[in-house]
């Protein structure tokens, strides 16, 4: 894997240095999404025959991260062999090392104010 460094124009152009182009073998014309992930900008290369995956994966991706943020997931314990977590990653959630989070923040016993 290459490593360079790189910076953007004023007009918001960025060069991909040979080493990185020829490494990749990408050339001229070669398209790739472009995209932010909290202040992080990937670039990944588009290849027709990965497309509808790579998109459904991103969509996964960004309902999962919605999910966390609603409070809404699960833990698993990350002791467990990886074929089980494979399994969970992929929606089968029948597993010995699932423990299901409830929904929505805990309240707390005696919280409310009393007037």
């Amino acid at each position: 894997m290459e490593v360079s460094i790189t910076k953007m124009s004023r007009n918001g152009q960025i060069v991909i240095p040979a080493e990185i182009r020829n490494d990749a073998k990408i050339g001229p014309s070669t398209q790739f999404f472009v995209y932010n992930d909290e202040g992080n900008i990937y670039l990944r290369q588009i290849r027709k025959d990965k497309l509808k995956a790579e998109m459904e994966l991103r969509g996964k991706i960004r309902r999962g991260r919605e999910d966390i943020k609603k409070g809404r997931y699960i833990e698993i314990d990350s002791s467990m062999p990886f074929e089980e977590f494979d399994k969970i990653l992929m929606g089968d959630y029948e597993s010995k090392f699932v423990r299901r989070v409830p929904k929505g923040p805990k309240k707390s016993k005696g919280s409310g104010n009393k007037r």
